[in-house]
This record gives structure tokens, sequence and C-alpha cells, in this order.
């Protein structure tokens, strides 16, 4: 297995929370069928979809397997739902106010701008358009995993088999470009499948470049167009912000020029910080997300949710929000913790007189006894 880039990315030492994920790959990469593993720098737990599945699914990696190849349960871990995701350029201004049409996750539309010098040192500003987002491929993928299908016909359905005169290239593609007003400019796939001589090679989060691509900095910082050939990792993304310790203007920029469905004031994909990627810079002007509505655990919504004193003024949110109240899932554990610590301020008076509970037979018999 190769992890070269996540140690020339963490020179001083990978980060303890991907060593899960690199042992589960060391031990695939001897697997039968398994040719090669390959972990590109932003290699990671993709949080949204983990969450959402039950089980591990990780991004930013490069997974070679032979043609007799069957997917199975564990190959969710790799073979991302996400399939024929590919972000597309387009000249001008977005025109669609809208997210329906994206991806449920880690997916926008949105407008960039760039600017070039010319030789009296004048700048001109010039808009574009960026759709990022893949057509809903998770029925199909669930289907392929379901019944054992091997590479060669999983491949055959991608990239040849044709439903409506399209493959399912070609119709994700399609999408983008209704969305975009036009024909792309440039597109930049990065959850894909390859066919080699004897192999498939399937790329998640990770860009087969020929020439120009465009790398994903972050929701906030816009992308980076970068001319290099070879296997790129897809974004630079890290971790999440602490909203309550930005500057009130980048508070109010998180607000104003990202969208998404949702009176949530979280989201994950928005608030992620990110890497300079040195190329042609499209900074992002106004952007449409995908809400990432997941359960997060109450530390990450402690840090992604501003208090009641940091919410911009005019931001629409859920009424609790405004009163400093974090709504979340607690499993029994959570549970057990919080009522060990506060459960007089929790129970309502009805249940309690003179320091005695007062409850129902029913839950007397069918809890304490």
């Amino acid at each position: 297995m190769n992890k070269d880039a996540l140690n020339e990315r963490y020179p001083e030492g990978i980060p303890e929370e991907l060593q899960e994920g690199i042992s589960f790959f060391e031990e695939m990469s001897t697997k039968r069928g398994v040719k090669s593993i390959r972990l590109m720098s932003n290699f990671g737990k993709d949080l949204e979809r983990s969450i959402k599945s039950g089980t591990n699914v990780y991004k930013g990696l490069i997974v070679q397997v032979s043609t007799t190849y069957e997917l199975g349960e564990s190959d969710r871990a790799w073979f991302h739902p996400e399939l024929t995701k590919t972000r597309s350029l387009y000249k001008g201004k977005q025109q669609h106010e809208t997210t329906d049409l994206l991806g449920e996750f880690n997916s926008n539309i949105g407008t960039y701008s760039t600017y070039k010098v010319d030789e009296l040192g004048g700048q001109t500003m010039s808009y574009y358009t960026i759709v990022d987002t893949a057509s809903n491929m998770e029925p199909i993928v669930n289907n392929w995993i379901n019944s054992s299908a091997k590479m060669k016909s999983v491949y055959s359905e991608y990239k040849i088999n044709k439903t409506d005169g399209l493959t399912m290239q070609k119709a994700s593609q399609k999408v983008r470009d209704e969305l975009g007003n036009g024909n792309s400019l440039l597109d930049t796939e990065y959850v894909s499948l390859f066919k080699g001589a004897n192999s498939y090679h399937f790329y998640n989060h990770a860009i087969k470049s020929n020439g120009d691509s465009l790398i994903l900095q972050s929701s906030l910082m816009g992308y980076s167009k970068v001319c290099r050939k070879g296997d790129i990792a897809s974004d630079t993304m890290t971790d999440f912000m602490d909203i309550n310790k930005l500057s009130p203007e980048h508070r109010t920029r998180v607000y104003s020029d990202c969208k998404w469905n949702s009176n949530s004031l979280v989201n994950t994909y928005v608030m992620r910080l990110g890497e300079f990627t040195k190329g042609e810079p499209y900074r992002m002007v106004k952007g449409y997300f995908s809400s990432n509505e997941v359960d997060l655990d109450a530390s990450t919504l402690l840090q992604l949710t501003p208090t009641k004193n940091n919410i911009p003024e005019g931001v629409s949110c859920e009424a609790h929000a405004m009163e400093d109240i974090i709504s979340l899932n607690l499993d029994d554990e959570g549970i057990e913790r919080l009522m060990k610590h506060h459960w007089k301020e929790l129970i309502a008076d009805k249940y309690i007189s003179s320091g005695k509970f007062l409850l129902p037979r029913s839950i007397v018999q069918n809890s304490l006894v």
C-alpha cells in the first residue's frame, strides 16, 4: 500500500485519527484481487457518508482491483456512492438559486471570480459558474454491492450501457450543464472508475489529470485551477472551523454568501477549513450548498453553532438557536451522563415532590424492579 502522499503532507507524523483507516486498507491490500491501494494527501473518513450509512466510508484514495474482483459489504469503505462526481466550469454568473438538483452531501453551485493583470497593471475581473455534484448513484452502488457484482460488469454499466440514450456519466454531465446554463469549459472528474490493461482503477476523491484540473481548497476559499498531469488529490480541506472564534465579518460571510436548504446554522461542508493550492484562484462570490444534515456529536455541534450573540443580524434560523439551545440526538451513554449531572433540571415537576420521584407504576415495574 502506498501512503507517500500522506507522509509528505504530515512530515511530523500522520494524525492518530487516520490510523484506523490506514490499518483497514493495509489489511485490504492483502486481499485476493486487490492489486494496489494508494492513499492520497486528502485521505480520511467521509464524515457525512459514514454517519448516514452506519459504517466507515473513506475518501482520498485510488484502489486498483482485478477484472474478476467481486464487490462485497466491506468494499463500502472505498467504493464511494457518489460515483460520477465531477466539478464543471462555465462562463458567467450562476443563474440557479437552488440546491434541489445537487447531491445530498458536499455538493454546490455558485459564482466564482478570477482576475488577470495586464501589462499596465490594470485588473480585469471575470465571473464563472462552478457546478460540483454527482447523480444519485447510491441505489445503483448498493445493488452492485448487494449482488456481489464483478468489476467488469460494474464498469460496463457505468461507462458503456445506456439508459434513455445516455451512459451514467453522460446523464450526470447533462444535469451539470443544465445547472451551468451551457457547455462546460472544464470538467474535473474525481469519483470515477477507469479501465486498465487487466484491471480497474477506482478514483475516490482523486483526479486522473491530463492537464488543467480544479482543486477545491474549501467552500469559502473556492477553487484553484492547476495545470498538472498525474494523480492529484481533489481537495485540500482540513478540520472544522470554530465559528465563535471567527471575526464578525467572516461569520457574516458564512451566512450571507453561502446558502443551503435548511434553517440549521450548521453546515459541515461550508464550515471546513482548507489549505492554499498554488494555481489560478477561483474565489467563491456566492454559493448554494448541500445542507449536509447529519447527527453530529455534542463537541462538533458546539464548535459549529454560533452563540446567540454571534448570529449575524437578519439570519434565518431555528427558533431554539436564538436562545442558545442545542438540538442533538443522544445515545444511551450520553443520556446517562446527562441525567447523572442534571436530572433535577431536566425532569418535570410533576414527577418529583419533596425530593421524591412520582412515577407511574408501569415504569417502576419495568425499570426499577
